[in-house]
């Protein structure tokens, strides 16, 4: 008898010991901080494609001053969009941000709409981490006024399509 309670208290714990630790990578996902992903990220691609095949995608990256445009993320969890318009200034969308080990989501402060529909963008803004370290990427379905975006595109009326966006992180020298 006494061998049989000690047999099945062994089995309750194998039991609740492995049910404790299975259910432990399910609900308690490694914790990502906001200084896995710190630096500067560059854009590679930033353009809007019409599902209309007769209107030219719109390339957000052929109106901006390239060296002046990218996303710095913080250690604390801060964010600060610079981009430059060719032939405007210099400008900064600021927000805060909260990262996954998948996605790294983009709220900007109150205030930035306007500054974020000029770039296309919304907010919240959802950033998928890829395979390759320091890779960020997005495929944003949406409608967008491609008249207010460029002269261009004047008579357009505001069109579906697709915003690819994909940004490289900058590599720290020593």
């Amino acid at each position: 008898m006494q061998y049989l309670t000690y047999t099945c208290r062994t089995l309750i714990l194998s039991l609740s010991t492995f049910w404790l630790l299975s259910s432990c990578q399910k609900d308690n996902p490694v914790a990502v901080l906001p200084s896995d992903v710190a630096g500067t990220y560059d854009f590679t691609t930033f353009i809007f494609i019409p599902d209309a095949a007769a209107i030219a995608p719109a390339n957000v990256l052929d109106t901006l001053i390239t060296e002046n445009t990218n996303l710095r993320l913080t250690a604390s969890g801060q964010f600060v969009l610079s981009y430059q318009f060719r032939r405007g200034t210099e400008s900064l969308i600021a927000g805060t941000f909260e990262v996954t080990q998948r996605r790294i989501t983009l709220k900007a402060y109150a205030g930035s709409e306007a500054q974020l529909t000029s770039l296309l963008l919304d907010s919240p803004l959802t950033l998928n981490r890829t395979e390759v370290e320091g890779v960020l990427e997005a495929r944003i379905r949406k409608t967008v006024d491609l008249a207010a975006f460029s002269h261009r595109y004047r008579g357009v009326p505001p069109v579906q399509g697709t915003l690819q966006l994909r940004l490289v992180q900058r590599l720290t020298t020593p």
